[in-house]
């Protein structure tokens, strides 16, 4: 692993598989730089399947993680919004895990160890929100149109 470039696809995949051993690679592109991973966490009262798209265009916006099942349940007419803290709410959810306007993640952090516990954390807060209405998780969401595109000056 080299400090000058981001961790390839490779590694990521490797670390992954590494430390979740409950992760399957279920597509890998190596043409394309693209990877999804598929497995089961259960970080509070059910178990998820979770699938984590990354691709080297993800550098700095981050990994797309969606959860497979079980479907998740929309509050409508909550204030927060029928389902928080989600990119794509209405068509194909992905989690809002970091804020990538304060450089919480970029390409050379192992999504190991920073998405896939930021994933649990979310699943946590997921549950309590079914239970309360309330985010409890904290947090500020970020818009697609701002979190997609940020100034990498005020990342660093």
């Amino acid at each position: 692993m080299s400090g000058l470039l981001p961790l390839t696809i490779r590694e990521q995949d490797t670390e992954l598989r590494r430390d979740w051993p409950k992760f399957r690679t279920v597509l890998f592109e190596p043409r394309r730089q693209r990877v999804v991973w598929r497995g089961e966490v259960r970080p509070g009262i059910n178990p998820y399947t979770i699938e984590i798209e990354y691709s080297m265009d993800r550098v700095l916006k981050g990994p797309k993680v969606r959860v497979v099942s079980p479907e998740l349940t929309r509050l409508p007419g909550n204030p927060e919004g029928s389902l928080p803290h989600v990119y794509s709410r209405e068509t194909d959810p992905y989690l809002c895990l970091f804020d990538p306007r304060r450089g919480e993640w970029t390409g050379w952090m192992p999504i190991s160890k920073k998405i896939v516990p930021w994933t649990l954390d979310w699943l946590v807060c997921y549950e309590g929100w079914l239970l309360t209405g309330i985010w409890h998780g904290g947090g500020q969401h970020v818009t697609e149109p701002i979190g997609m595109t940020f100034n990498l000056e005020h990342t660093r």
